[in-house]
């Protein structure tokens, strides 16, 4: 039923794009089946255009000239050797909607690494049509039903994202802690990474070890900790979801638990009871901030930590949030705004073949195959082995934070209210019922594809 609602939404999106471009499309399927056959992939010819989101010098977001951005650039060029190709990369113009609902042609695949919007708004081809081409659900590739979830919409899965390549684990959020460990080694702090290796990463451990983290020594202060952005991957780590699923399968939304309460509460006492040694410096100021000294625990990401911070900063980990009582330790379930991707325009004109070179681009690099392989590169950035391990696993527990669609306004809110020393009941009356229609609208039907997902595995 799932496959049928996807080819009817289909057929509705391109007839009113463009008529003419579904007739080469149903075309091309037909021709295409009869390739797939065969040993050799010949695609005679095919004009393939990359559109990405990034500017001409960052292709996929890989720096020119450096070693990932030189691999990157020479598997596009073998693809268009091996297959009878020429794909091309070039910048977004910006003015793709317009273009698209004008039936102007933009290209056939689009890079992003906020892909969202365009999901919604129908401009990316649905990938559940496509399957044959490109398995969206082989999660070694492609990454956990959690990356899935940034290009889905109303269930439909229209991007995918290439997690098994060296530095693609940098997800856009502010979902770990950087730690200024020249802060922690001159004053003989204890390491945060001791805690999370002793199993001791928890709320209780948390709360009574951040007033360490202050450090006052003459005019020079290293504040405690930084909440950059919100409460909320405090909150998913004590077992939090969107929906809850119940034993005969049924999705709800469950944004009003009592473990969002409770998480609540705790993040409202914490920020009262430690006022004096939290600061809520935004973005800029939190890296300013963060390389000079300044702060001992700052709310980032491994994209902040490694685009803007790192490189000045002699001696640096990372953590995760600590874990709620109602967590599992050691699954680090954090949120996320963005990771970069791949999807195919709605009115590509070959999308099957457009789906076969996703595939094959995303293939992992050569010497670079293995998990060991991906932390040997992890190394050159990370010198901790706690840092690498964290670095290279975490996107395994990572969730979409829907921030497009007004999910992730319910935590700032609570933010605000936690700030102001609401409780968690508070906080749940005044915002929930908002959100959880929000979650029904929009989570749902991504949670449902999901779990039929899982239920077609165990099946194979």
């Amino acid at each position: 039923m799932k496959k049928l609602t996807s080819v009817i939404i289909l057929i509705i999106a391109l007839l009113a794009v463009c008529s003419c471009a579904q007739k080469e499309q149903e075309e091309f399927l037909l021709e295409f089946d009869t390739l797939q056959s065969s040993e050799v992939t010949d695609l005679n010819g095919y004009e393939c255009p990359i559109v990405q989101d990034y500017d001409i010098d960052h292709p996929f977001q890989y720096p020119v000239g450096t070693l990932m951005g030189d691999m990157y650039l020479q598997r596009l060029k073998d693809i268009s050797n091996e297959y009878n190709c020429d794909i091309t990369v070039q910048t977004i113009q910006g003015n793709e909607t317009a273009r698209i609902a004008s039936n102007l042609y933009v290209g056939e695949i689009a890079c992003s690494h906020s892909p969202h919007n365009p999901a919604k708004d129908g401009l990316y081809y649905p990938l559940d049509v496509l399957k044959d081409y490109l398995d969206y659900t082989n999660a070694e590739k492609f990454g956990s039903p959690g990356i899935l979830e940034q290009g889905m919409f109303d269930g439909i899965p229209y991007t995918v994202s290439p997690v098994s390549w060296p530095g693609k684990q940098k997800l856009y959020a502010y979902n770990i802690f950087a730690v200024n460990e020249d802060t922690v080694s001159k004053y003989g702090l204890t390491d945060p990474r001791e805690y999370v290796e002793r199993g001791e990463w928890t709320w209780e451990t948390f709360e009574k070890a951040l007033p360490d983290y202050q450090v006052v020594d003459g005019e020079y202060t290293s504040t405690a900790m930084n909440l950059t952005w919100t409460i909320l991957d405090f909150v998913m780590m004590n077992g939090v979801d969107y929906i809850s699923v119940s034993d005969d399968g049924n999705v709800a939304p469950s944004l009003d638990s009592q473990n969002v309460i409770d998480a609540f509460d705790w993040c409202s006492k914490l920020l009262a009871n430690h006022a004096d040694i939290i600061s809520y410096l935004g973005h800029y100021d939190m890296v300013a901030g963060f390389i000079n000294g300044n702060i001992t625990l700052a709310q980032t990401s491994f994209s902040h930590m490694i685009n803007e911070m790192i490189y000045d900063v002699d001696n640096y980990g990372a953590i995760p949030f600590p874990c709620g009582p109602n967590g599992t330790y050691g699954e680090w379930v954090n949120a996320y705004s963005g990771a970069d991707s791949m999807a195919i325009w709605v009115n590509a004109k070959k999308p099957e073949a457009a789906a076969v070179i996703i595939d094959r681009i995303f293939e992992p690099f050569e010497g670079y195959e293995t998990p060991d392989e991906l932390q040997n590169y992890a190394s050159t950035i990370f010198y901790d082995r706690r840092d690498v391990e964290l670095f290279t696993t975490f996107m395994k527990y990572s969730r979409w934070n829907y921030y497009t669609l007004g999910i992730w306004d319910y935590f700032s809110s609570a933010t605000d209210w936690a700030k102001r020393g609401k409780t968690g009941a508070e906080i749940v009356d005044r915002f929930a019922d908002a959100v959880n229609e929000r979650v029904k609208q929009y989570v749902k039907p991504n949670a449902e594809t999901i779990l039929q997902l899982y239920e077609e595995e165990k099946k194979d």
